[in-house]
Parts: C-alpha cells; sequence; structure tokens
C-alpha cells in the first residue's frame, strides 16, 4: 500500500507544474512523501522514493520524447528519480528536527540534478511551482530556498505541528519587512516577435530562410518600441554569413530604426554557435554565445552507445559553448539574454544577469510540439523573474511569449501556435536581489550543515 500511495504522491505532485498550476499539490505531494518514509525500513524506504520519483518524472517529462520515442523519454526519467534514492537513506523523525532534516535533503537532491551528470537538468523542482503563493518570498531566498521552505512546511503539516507550522508562518511574514535591495527605475517598450514555423517537430528549420521570414513578416513596425527581440533559431541561417539572410535583416533594421535582437546558428571553427545578436540601426553589432548547452540536444555525451539506442542521435551536431556572459546595452537600459535551458542553472542565471535591468529568456519550443514543455518553462522563466526581481519577456518561435513582471506574474501572453507580436511596457531595475547573491554553494553548505547537526542531535542522545 505505501509504494501505491508513493506513485499516487508523485501523481499529485505534477498538479503543482504547468500547465496545472496547482500551488498547494506540491504540500500535500512532500508531506504524504516524508509520511510515508516514517518508520520504515531501508529496502522500503528506497522502494517508496524511487516509485514517488518514477510516477511524478514520468508523467512531467513525457514531452522529453517528442518526435524521439519512448526510449529517451523513460531514461530521462529513470535517471531524475534515481536521485530521490538518497531520501532512504536516512531515518526520519517525527517531530522538527525530522522535518528540517527532510527539507534539507530535498533541497540538496534538487541542487544536485541541478548540475549532475552531463551539467545537470534543473527540470521540476518544487522552487518553480509558488509564484502565486510566495512571491515575496523569492527575491529573498530564491528558487532553492523555496524548495526548503515548502518541504519543512509539508513535512510540519503532515505532522500536525502546529506551533512550529506557526513559527514558520512568523518567520515568512518577517520576509516582508526585508529591506528591498532592488529599486524601480523606469520602463522600456520591447516587442517580442512569435513567427511561428513551417511545422512543429525536429525537421521545423528545414525549408531555408522559411523560419527568418516568418519572423520578418511577424514583426510589425513600431514607433514606441525601444527594442524589438525574436526568439531562438529564428534565424534558420547565419546572418552573418548568408548573404540573402544578411540582406533580409538589414533591409528589417532599416525600417525599424530600432535594436534588434536576433538569435541564430553560426557555424565556428570547432562547431556551430548558438548565438543571440543584437544589431543596432548604426550598424554596430554585440554577440552573446550560448555558455550552458543542452546534452542531447546540442551535444552528445556517450556518442557510441546512445547512436545505437536511438538513431536520431546521429543527427545531433556538437555545438561549442560560449565563454562568458554579456550584458546588451540600450540607450539608458541595460539587459541580458538567456537562451533556452539556460534558465535552469542557479548559477549561471545569476552570473549572466548581474548588472541587467530587465531579462529575456528566448527558446524555441517548435520542436516539442503540442506538449506541456513551453508552459512548464514558462512557469521556471516565472520563478526567475521573482527570484531576480526583474521584468522578463519570454520570446518563443512557437509559444509561449510572454511578459512577466519582476514578482513572477505573467501580465500578457501570445496565443501558443499563433504568429503576432506582443508589446510589453517593461519597468526596469537596478540593484541585486538578496536572493542573486545566494550561489547553489550556499545552499548546498545550508543543507549540508543542517543534515549534519541533526545527525550530531541523533549521536549525542
Amino acid at each position: 500500500m505505501a509504494i501505491v500511495l508513493a506513485i499516487l504522491s508523485g501523481l499529485v505532485l505534477n498538479l503543482a507544474f504547468a500547465p496545472w498550476n496547482i500551488w498547494p499539490a506540491a504540500y500535500l505531494a512532500l508531506g504524504s512523501l516524508f509520511y510515508l518514509l516514517l518508520d520504515k525500513e531501508r529496502l522500503t524506504r528506497v522502494s517508496i522514493a524511487i516509485a514517488f520519483g518514477l510516477s511524478f518524472f514520468l508523467l512531467l517529462l513525457h514531452w522529453s520524447g517528442s518526435y524521439v520515442g519512448w526510449f529517451p523519454w523513460v531514461s530521462l526519467a529513470v535517471l531524475q528519480a534515481s536521485f530521490f534514492a538518497p531520501l532512504a537513506l536516512i531515518r526520519f523523525e517525527r517531530n522538527v528536527y525530522g522535518a528540517i532534516s527532510f527539507a534539507s535533503c530535498l533541497l540538496l537532491v534538487e541542487l544536485l540534478r541541478m548540475k549532475f551528470p552531463f551539467g545537470g537538468f534543473g527540470w521540476g523542482r518544487i522552487g518553480h511551482t509558488q509564484t502565486a503563493s510566495l512571491s515575496i518570498l523569492y527575491p529573498v531566498v530564491g528558487v532553492a530556498g523555496i524548495t526548503f521552505t515548502v518541504a519543512i512546511a509539508a513535512a510540519l503539516l503532515m505532522l500536525r505541528q502546529w506551533k512550529n507550522i506557526a513559527v514558520v508562518a512568523l518567520l515568512l511574514s518577517f520576509s516582508a519587512l526585508v529591506p528591498s535591495t532592488v529599486d524601480k527605475n523606469g520602463k522600456v517598450q520591447v516587442l517580442a516577435v512569435q513567427g511561428g514555423v513551417d511545422q512543429l517537430g525536429l525537421e521545423f528549420n528545414q525549408r531555408a530562410l522559411s523560419v527568418l521570414r516568418r519572423h520578418i513578416a511577424a514583426t510589425e513596425i513600431s514607433e514606441s518600441a525601444q527594442l524589438v527581440v525574436w526568439p531562438e533559431n529564428a534565424s534558420d541561417l547565419d546572418p552573418e554569413k548568408n548573404p540573402i539572410a544578411k540582406r533580409e535583416i538589414s533591409e528589417l533594421l532599416q525600417k525599424l530604426g530600432k535594436p534588434l535582437l536576433v538569435n541564430a546558428i553560426e557555424r565556428g571553427t570547432a562547431g556551430p554557435l548558438n548565438v543571440s545578436i543584437l544589431f543596432k540601426p548604426d550598424g554596430s553589432k554585440t554577440r552573446y554565445i550560448k555558455q550552458d548547452l543542452a546534452p542531447f540536444g546540442e551535444y552528445m555525451p556517450l556518442r557510441g552507445f546512445a547512436e545505437r539506442i536511438v538513431p536520431a542521435a546521429r543527427r545531433v551536431v556538437d555545438f561549442q559553448p560560449g565563454k562568458r556572459a554579456v550584458i546588451f546595452t540600450l540607450k539608458q537600459n541595460t539587459f541580458a539574454t538567456l537562451i533556452c535551458f539556460e534558465i535552469l542553472d542557479d548559477d549561471l542565471v545569476r552570473k549572466s544577469t548581474l548588472g541587467s535591468s530587465f531579462l529575456v529568456n528566448q527558446t524555441n519550443n517548435a520542436t516539442f510540439g503540442t506538449s506541456n514543455q513551453a508552459a512548464q518553462q514558462l512557469q521556471i522563466a516565472s520563478a526567475r523573474a521573482a527570484e531576480l526581481k526583474r521584468d522578463l519577456i519570454a520570446v518563443s518561435t512557437t509559444g509561449f511569449t510572454a511578459h512577466i513582471d519582476s514578482s513572477g506574474k505573467t501580465l500578457d501572453k501570445l496565443v501558443q501556435f499563433k504568429a503576432g507580436g506582443l508589446a510589453a511596457e517593461m519597468a526596469t531595475h537596478q540593484g541585486g536581489s538578496i536572493a542573486s547573491h545566494l550561489g547553489s554553494t550556499f545552499w548546498i553548505g545550508f543543507g549540508l550543515l543542517a543534515m549534519t547537526t541533526q545527525r550530531l542531535r541523533r549521536l549525542s542522545r
């Protein structure tokens, strides 16, 4: 029965994530997991933890099998579920100390998933789910701290530790009194263009120039826009080396008379590069090369094995990563762009956005079809906006293209799979949030300290 309940709890946890966004489900699911792990033998705890992880990730990550079959999806889900096994190594107590140990262990599990293997995959973190309930806390503790908060609250609720729950609630209320380290200092008008593709799937850019021309056609000439932003892979040909793409972008730039942020694939000497280029009407350009490449999508680890198991792996060309963050400048503002899954890594997000007054997340969701992937990525973008206390424009080839404010609330959004432009009046900010100064090293240290303290307390009894 415990295994069945663990499976059901993993399914319930999915409800906290997009497209459902039922945030209380995270408390119910984690509280149930904590309770199921109590007073069990180690082997049973392992079975419970893995069953919970499998049911959660098999449903959450179903989109990863889009157009490539069941094996990559199931393999990824099994790998991510295996990270829950350490929860079984600890015998949690039925008190506040057990709740602290549970929350600390879950925090460390998420941070480990974010970093390992192959650079990590920080998808499906509890901290992505609470912008509607804990938005005021995000700039203080960040995504990692939200995970700890929800986990400890869920465990205490399951134990009916009402006094300790009141203490947690009191501490959360004090977060509203923490002086803000971020100031709003103006506004910027941004036009985000969702141009669409000829067909969903891996062949979205099969016809040369098609995706580029779709985005040119969807770009309206706007007097008020101070910046026009295109999504990842909006130019299906190198705008620097292909003469047709270069000419058509130049002609559009002359008509716009405004800076244009274009993402394209460039052919470097050692391999392709995923590059965002800010073209300005005066002819100047600033380039950012994606630093955090997606394993199995932009490079192929274990290539020989992968190609034998999944023939489609042969189509993956190894991209070359960028080496540094870039802050783009407008006349009176600065911004940073995070390309696609770069938004997953706490440390890269923190380092790459330092000094920006607003944020851009360029992505191409066409390769995941009509799955829930796009909605889940938008939820992650909302958490990052709240964490960094910055307005964020998410721009996608097929959706979702949206304007998210600095509290993580989606203010406006284009219809998925429908070409168009989103005009956003974005607030600009200066100063870094408290969370932006707390990297994963801080939270790993916090989690290990909490776990060690509890272990020493038990040994001293």
